[in-house]
């Protein structure tokens, strides 16, 4: 891959051609306009002054030149053809080299926002919305041109303002002026020195994963073979094309919605959209029917082929004949728990003999989650169920009951928490300070901590806490902290983008309208990072594989987009089940940049040089071998970054390297074999896999200070023999290999 070495130059390319490296389109003085010219797409009326070079109108602060392109508009000016057009006389192919635009902006009064965009007004092309900093005073601005990679710059429009909503009227003439205008590779980032200490562990991972709800059923129904055995594929493969490039993510667990059977119901079931509706294994009478849910199952199935190891099972609502709305919502009205007070046992029955079928099939069922978000109300749109704590405990009391007759060795996993919030603190109805609601033994009325059935975790989703850095650390921090009070694992189960668009002071690009698919992506993996690092979270699941994209969600909500057959683009409004096809999307490739190499059993260890927010993140993962370990980094910079990694008193005879960034996904780069000097590309993912790791020296670590078996089989250097039981720090000789003892 290419890398940037080169500082506020320009690479310009004209069909196909390059042409001299400069650093500056426009600076204005002598009156030019350099590689620019004054395009004439504007409405002169709206205007006392036509957009063109004049006297710089406050030569102060950071912009003192004599010239600037300058436009001054009438009063209540409208937005059409409102217009600065600087049009490129040779138009530049955007690259790594020149994707970063800045100008020098003035605006005497600011009665609407501006919008500044390449090649077109419309929000296709936006960069920028909005005011200003102050009146009367020069502002930097700078944009990166990612979204852009290989299109062609030819023109930059800048409404001048965006008057296209109330009121209208009521604002005097502004001076709108711009001035120094670049195309760069950005600015020069430090090298990062980056350290791992092995002997300084951290939490264990169980597994990463994606939920089926609520399009499997559909993809595998209605979609071709060949469609749904490629997804599969993408999901669930460990294995490497020819080129070493990784097949699919490799997930560790797939999370099954257990339905409750609101697609019997129809139009009636309070839910509108048929997709959001599910079957239920149980029949009214109390028998199953283990055919249905065949598309899930389908998914299921490959994933046991591909050789997922964990299954979770997850209930959003009780089976429609045991909820006191009789419907998988509460049909409206505002209840505090939706199961009949004489069916606890009942629901608990019916997880745990679907749980024990599953498990009989052969799959390995770790974890019955019975209730989700427990927090809100579910009134209508899709299955879901309100609880309160002293409910869950009881449902939790019968479902250890129904596990233990029947010798699963599944555990229960509660609460499923709308937020991490919830865990420790909350201001919901219900559904408030769940840890020590379910752990603190003096909570009488809720307590399951001495359930044998009932997981040493607590389950949580990482929604309403990613808005910006304070929230993203200091939240994880503490539902850490109170999950260890306890001696609790904290397992992220559920997330995607819901969230309103994140600040920029957390790095994020633009909001949802002028985010790339790319910078979704990416801030997803500033989440994972947060998760793992400040939460210690032991299990990562996103919401969810398949989904549509509306209303310019774009990947929010997906790792895998469908696209119903009538579609004209990713835009997606058609039936999907008239099939159709389906698109991996760079969630999917971000997220395999840590479940695909980061497996059940790999431990975190110590990682310091890698913990900016919005620039170099990154944690460390050794396997239970201690043979390889796994780095992951994000790169939030629009740079790209130079990196050396290091293992203390460790070293590795093969290193490889995995690439997500706009132009790759998840590809290997055989260029990059030196963990000392990496380079991670501009807003980046990068995975890197560190094998056959052994000693300099030929020392092998085992561990410390504990009491050893076959204790005189170790000789210190000197070729004395060890005895009482334990080894005092140093180095020491077992069956002739060295061992060291910290």
């Amino acid at each position: 891959m290419k890398q940037i070495i080169c500082i506020l130059l320009i690479l310009v390319c004209a069909a196909g051609q390059k042409i001299q490296a400069q650093e500056v389109l426009a600076d204005f003085e002598n009156g030019t306009t350099g590689t620019l010219r004054i395009g004439t797409g504007y409405d002169s009326s709206l205007f006392s002054a036509v957009p063109r070079v004049r006297n710089n109108p406050s030569k102060t602060g950071i912009n003192t030149s004599e010239k600037c392109v300058t436009a001054i508009n009438v009063a209540d000016a409208g937005w059409w053809k409102n217009f600065l057009i600087l049009d490129m006389k040779q138009p530049v192919t955007i690259t790594d080299d020149n994707r970063i635009l800045s100008l020098l902006a003035y605006r005497s009064i600011q009665p609407k926002n501006m919008r500044i965009g390449i090649n077109t007004y419309e929000e296709s092309g936006q960069l920028f919305q909005g005011k200003l900093s102050a009146d009367g005073e020069w502002e930097r601005l700078s944009f990166d041109l990612a979204n852009f990679y290989g299109k062609t710059l030819k023109s930059i429009y800048i409404i001048l303002s965006c008057n296209w909503s109330d009121p209208t009227s009521g604002w005097d003439k502004a001076t709108y002026c711009f001035d120094d205008i670049t195309l760069s590779a950005g600015e020069t980032l430090p090298r990062a020195n980056v350290t791992v200490d092995v002997s300084m562990k951290k939490q264990t991972i169980q597994d990463f994963g994606s939920s089926d709800c609520w399009s499997a059923e559909f993809v595998s129904d209605y979609f071709s073979k060949t469609q749904k055995t490629k997804a599969a594929k993408w999901l669930f493969s460990r294995g490497m094309d020819a080129d070493g490039n990784p097949e699919g993510i490799g997930l560790s667990c797939w999370r099954v919605n257990v339905g409750a059977g609101s697609a019997s119901q129809g139009d009636d079931s309070n839910i509108e959209e048929e997709i959001h509706r599910t079957e239920c294994f149980l029949n009214e009478d109390g028998t199953y029917d283990w055919t249905r849910c065949d598309g899930q199952q389908w998914f299921m199935q490959q994933a046991k082929e591909y050789g997922v190891e964990h299954f979770v099972l997850f209930s959003n609502s009780p089976p429609i004949y045991y909820t006191k709305s009789g419907k998988a919502n509460t049909n409206g009205q505002t209840l505090t728990c939706n199961l009949k007070t004489t069916n606890f046992d009942e629901f608990a029955e019916f997880l745990a003999t679907t749980a024990q079928h599953f498990a009989d099939e052969g799959y390995n069922i770790t974890y019955i989650s019975p209730v989700n978000e427990p927090q809100y109300d579910w009134k209508d749109g899709q299955e879901g169920a309100p609880w309160e704590n002293t409910d869950i405990r009881k449902l939790a009391r019968e479902l250890d009951k129904s596990i233990s007759n029947r010798q699963l060795s599944t555990k229960i996993l509660i609460p499923e928490a709308g937020s991490w919030y919830n865990l420790y603190a909350g201001t919901n109805a219900h559904g408030n300070n769940q840890v020590d609601a379910f752990f603190k033994r003096s909570n009488t009325s809720t307590y399951v901590g001495s359930l044998a059935s009932v997981a040493k975790a607590v389950a949580g989703h990482s929604y309403w806490s990613v808005g910006d850095n304070e929230t993203l650390k200091q939240v994880r921090e503490t539902a850490r902290a109170k999950a260890e009070e306890y001696g609790l694992e904290i397992i992220q189960t559920e997330w995607s983008m819901l969230d309103d668009a994140p600040s920029a002071e957390a790095g994020f690009t633009g909001d949802y309208g002028t985010a790339s698919k790319m910078d979704i992506a990416l801030y997803m993996g500033k989440v994972i990072y947060c998760d793992l690092a400040y939460g210690n979270m032991t299990g990562w699941s996103y919401w969810t594989a398949f989904a549509q994209e509306k209303w310019g969600q774009k990947n929010r909500f997906h790792l895998i987009r469908l696209n119903a057959t009538t579609d004209t683009g990713e835009e997606s409004n058609a039936d999907i089940k008239l099939g159709g096809i389906l698109t991996a999307d760079k969630n999917l490739w971000v997220l395999g940049n840590y479940s695909r190499f980061i497996r059940p059993g790999y431990q975190r260890v110590e990682t310091a040089g890698a913990d900016e927010l919005n620039a170099l993140m990154g944690t460390a993962w050794l396997s239970p071998d201690a043979d390889t370990l796994v780095a992951v980094f994000v790169n939030m910079d629009k740079g790209s970054r130079e990196v050396s990694l290091s293992l203390t008193g460790l070293e590795a005879e093969d290193v490889k390297v995995f690439v997500t960034d706009n132009s790759h996904n998840l590809q290997f780069d055989p260029d990059q074999r030196d963990a000392a000097n990496l380079k991670l590309p501009s807003r980046s993912v990068v995975t890197v896999v560190m094998s056959s790791l052994e000693d300099p020296d030929g020392i092998k670590e085992t561990l410390s200070n504990s009491p050893l078996k076959g204790e005189s089989m170790y000789f210190d250097l000197s070729g004395r023999q060890m005895v009482n039981g334990k080894l005092p720090r140093g180095v020491y000789i077992k069956n002739g290999q060295k061992l060291i003892s910290k």
